[in-house]
């Protein structure tokens, strides 16, 4: 069986496993890449896909202090990170760290208004740390789902309440529900429009097609 893991806030990997585990449950799975924690998102019956790795057991308590020590670790690294970012003088936002389980690769993830060049960043921080660094940029999207919000409606926003993934919205879904005012109207938090304008998408799709059958039928009758 093929589980869908979260394994950052930002990664999601598929995994495989001979044994039954239920969502959120968190497990030990080893890659290529090495050996990491990740939680049980969801379980897919279908196998017969590429998969990320195997899910090697379940956690234990012992794993659960040494994560907790991680994540101390963690914090040390995105300070050392942010010193190096502000050295360099690279225009992006350090947002989160997380280091593998293994203690073999340490991982960034950063926000910035455009795709930047950070060689000599990542070089400096992989000597300082002496590990194995990954630097990755993510969008505004992922940034509002990790640190959450209220949104215009005055609820949590969705993104960090329930979504797990983050589709693509487009001003052809607003139109299509005739929502006609200003994209800052129909604007979350983040500056992209609001996620849930797909959440009535298929309704809307579908309710056009059978009124466009039934105006067919019409046109053939008379």
């Amino acid at each position: 069986m093929i589980y869908q893991l979260a394994i950052t806030p930002f990664r999601f990997e598929p995994c495989r496993s001979d044994a039954s585990f239920a969502p959120g449950e968190q497990v030990i799975l080893k890659s290529k890449e090495g050996i990491d924690i990740g939680k049980v998102i969801v379980a897919q019956r279908d196998d017969t896909g590429d998969y990320y790795g195997e899910i090697i057991r379940s956690v234990t308590p012992e794993d659960l202090i040494k994560r907790r020590e991680l994540q101390e670790y963690e914090d040390f690294c995105l300070v050392e990170f942010k010193k190096a970012v502000e050295e360099f003088n690279v225009s992006m936002k350090p947002v989160y760290c997380h280091c593998q389980f293994d203690e073999e690769r340490v991982m960034f993830y950063f926000t910035a208004e455009k795709r930047l060049e950070f060689r000599r960043l990542h070089r400096s921080i992989s000597q300082r740390l002496n590990k194995r660094v990954v630097i990755k940029q993510i969008g505004v999207r992922d940034y509002s789902k990790l640190f959450g919000g209220i949104g215009p409606c005055g609820r949590n926003l969705c993104c960090s309440a329930f979504l797990n993934e983050l589709k693509s919205i487009s001003l052809r879904m607003a139109r299509e529900q005739k929502l006609y005012v200003s994209p800052s109207k129909i604007s979350g938090v983040c500056g992209k429009l609001l996620c849930c304008l797909n959440f009535e998408e298929n309704y809307y799709t579908d309710f056009q097609e059978r009124n466009f059958s039934k105006a067919m039928q019409v046109d053939e009758e008379e």
